[in-house]
């Protein structure tokens, strides 16, 4: 399986807030204001998001 298709199948939630972190590599606080939620909301997608993604990563 490919790291992409991992990060497509995470809740639309969560891929957007990874996506903004990881690979456009905006702060907390940008991805914040482009999403229009709190930064705790963010900070808490992107700690969800990365459980997710370690548990489908897992054996890879």
């Amino acid at each position: 399986m490919d790291v992409l298709e991992i990060i497509r199948s995470l809740a639309p939630e969560f891929r957007e807030a990874i996506v903004l972190r990881e690979i456009e590599g905006l702060s907390y606080q940008e991805i914040a204001e482009v999403l229009n939620i709190p930064r705790g909301t963010v900070e808490s997608r992107l700690y969800r998001g990365r459980a997710e993604l370690r548990r489908k990563l897992t054996g890879y």
